[in-house]
């Protein structure tokens, strides 16, 4: 008994930890009969009194964990929020005025460009060659005949994009499927946690309250001096204390089973909902993309009246009703006033990356905070997990310590924990019960 209330203080001076930890076996007892016994470690440990504060530093670090890999917190304060809207803002601004400069080059450029090619077929026409308007009307000849193939088309290249949008869907409306049951499983394995935590407090502090009932029970069992019918009444008592507690536990136990069930009916309505407005959300924009797809496609294949020279991935074409000669010269005129566009424009987009880059290195300062915070979380970790390396293993000591008493008194002089071996001698129901009377 005296050593009991020794290994007793010595627990309470611990801090706590969850399940699991280094793996830890029990020690050899003194020689003795040569026979070979084996405890179940882990159901040890989880009956030791300090077994919820070891759960506590598991879920401690597990909480820890889920802000130490996200790379920036969940929340920002308002002064966060207002600089990087504003640095948002700016890069929006810049990319606007860069198009809206492009847009306004390209048109320059084009205009000139047509006014070189009016001219060069002005000449032409002066020169005896086919006249403006003779032009004009064989290049639109040519476009209505043209116009049925092109829609046809435009409309097989419809469909393959309307395809593509339609499995892109699938794979987003999966993916966030993926995504929200696993946020809903996080939060139901968190409660059930919990809740299992409540249910050992309640039998740990039943145990305490009925420790000195059971001592003086057991004190009585080991007197010799009790006769059968005195010995069977202590033990009904026993096992009387054993069934109140476990009937505690058992509604407790009820309770959190009705508890979960109505958070699981909750978690599976808000997943149903949340994945009702993101597929609303993704049809919506495959429906946009598509319209303005239709829409690129009616503008690409649309009758080109007028037009004296197509341009494709491989080069540029004049029409070919007109004159080699001519061909030639609108063919150079379109290289040479595209290469002075693309110059121009190069420089506009070289003014738009600076100052894009300028503002990611000023929102790089403004979130190097944040990255400092994670780094902190990630030392905390280390810091619980040190700590519940320390309690583990000082509660493995413990139960060693238990074990090593037992294997004596029943004559084992080996003993194991890891594989049962064959023929050998199970000591944890025993050392289970020593371990449980710590709890008084």
């Amino acid at each position: 008994m005296k050593r009991r209330l020794l290994a007793l203080v010595a627990c309470g001076m611990l801090a706590a930890c969850a399940r699991g930890g280094s793996p830890a076996s029990a020690p050899a007892a003194s020689p003795g009969t040569g026979r070979v016994g084996y405890v179940r470690m882990d159901d040890l440990v989880k009956k030791h009194p300090l077994f919820g504060q070891l759960a506590q530093y598991d879920a401690n670090i597990q909480a820890l964990s889920l802000t130490a890999l996200v790379p920036r917190p969940l929340t920002v304060g308002p002064q966060l929020k207002a600089e990087e809207a504003r640095l948002q803002a700016q890069l929006e601004a810049a990319a606007k005025r860069t198009d809206a400069l492009l847009a306004a080059k390209g048109k320059s450029y084009q205009d000139r460009e047509n006014e070189a090619i009016a001219a060069a077929l002005r000449g032409a026409g002066a020169s005896g060659g086919p006249s403006v308007a003779a032009i004009q009307a064989q290049m639109e000849g040519t476009a209505r005949t043209q116009v049925a193939g092109a829609g046809a088309q435009a409309q097989r290249d419809l469909d393959t994009y309307r395809k593509q949008l339609e499995a892109q869907d699938g794979a987003q409306i999966t993916a966030a499927q993926h995504t929200l049951e696993a946020r809903a499983d996080r939060t139901y394995r968190a409660k059930v946690d919990e809740l299992n935590a409540k249910e050992s407090a309640l039998s740990l502090m039943l145990a305490n309250a009925d420790a000195a009932q059971r001592l003086s029970l057991r004190t009585r069992l080991s007197s010799l001096a009790l006769d059968d019918t005195q010995r069977a009444d202590a033990n009904n008592e026993l096992q009387a204390l054993d069934r109140k507690e476990s009937d505690a536990v058992a509604a407790l136990h009820n309770q959190d089973a009705q508890m979960l069930a109505t958070l699981m009916t909750q978690l599976r309505a808000g997943v149903q909902k949340d994945m009702n407005a993101q597929v609303a959300q993704i049809r919506q924009r495959s429906v946009q993309r598509y319209r303005e797809r239709g829409d690129q496609l009616r503008t690409e294949f649309a009758p080109a009246n007028g037009t004296l020279i197509a341009t494709s991935p491989s080069g540029a074409t004049a029409n070919p009703n007109l004159p080699p000669a001519l061909r030639q010269r609108i063919v150079q005129l379109h290289a040479d006033y595209t290469q002075a566009f693309q110059a121009d424009a190069k420089q506009t987009i070289a003014d738009f990356n600076k100052t894009r880059s300028d503002l990611m290195a000023r929102y790089a300062l403004l979130t190097g905070t944040d990255e400092a915070a994670a780094r902190s979380a990630q030392l905390e970790i280390q810091s619980l997990q040190k700590r519940r390396q320390d309690l583990y293993e000082q509660m493995v000591a413990q139960i060693n310590r238990e074990v090593k008493t037992i294997a004596q008194e029943r004559g084992v002089s080996t003993v194991v924990s890891t594989v049962a071996p064959a023929g050998g001698v199970d000591l944890t129901g025993d050392a289970m019960k020593d371990i449980e009377s710590l709890h008084e």
